[in-house]
Order: structure tokens, then sequence, then C-alpha cells
């Protein structure tokens, strides 16, 4: 009889930093969607709103960073900007 198998569950902090991302992106994402110029009416307003939420949504991101992350807080931030402008290209769709 072979003896039954057993498997570790692998604990990844790192994962719940990555929801966290996540969910801040998404939530950054739907705002920057719902920017409401400053001045309406005008092209140049409604882009310097969504620039100024694009900035303040990666801002936040930064912010969520601790020692404890699977990331140097470069490598963060780098992610921070990048899922930003990813989610600026599906505004664009």
């Amino acid at each position: 009889m072979m003896a039954p198998l057993h498997f570790k569950q692998h604990h990844t902090p790192h994962l719940s930093a990555v929801s966290m991302l996540l969910m801040l992106s998404l939530s950054a994402g739907s705002a920057l969607s719902q920017t409401a110029p400053t001045n309406p009416g005008t092209a140049k307003s409604i882009e310097d709103a969504k620039d100024k939420a694009y900035a303040a949504a990666i801002a936040s991101c930064e912010r969520l960073w601790d020692r404890d992350t699977h990331m140097t807080k470069k490598e963060w931030s780098s992610t921070c900007r990048r899922v930003q402008a990813r989610l600026k290209q599906m505004e664009l769709r």
C-alpha cells in the first residue's frame, strides 16, 4: 500500500499585495473614466483632468508599497505605472 500524498500549502504573501494593487488600479481606472473637466467643453480641460487623475492613481498606488512586499520600491512604482498605462489604453478603445 502506498502512503498518502501530502501537499504543502505555500503561503504567498505577495499575492495579497498584488491583489491590492489590482483593486486600486481598477478603481483608479473607473475614476479616470468618470473625471469631469474643470472647464466643460474644451478638449484640453478634459485631457488635463484625465492627466491629473492618472497621476493621482499612480501616486495612490505607490503609497501602498511597504518593505514586506516581494518587490523593491522601484519595481512597485514601475508596476503601478504599467498598470495605469494599460488602463489608459483600455479607455481609448
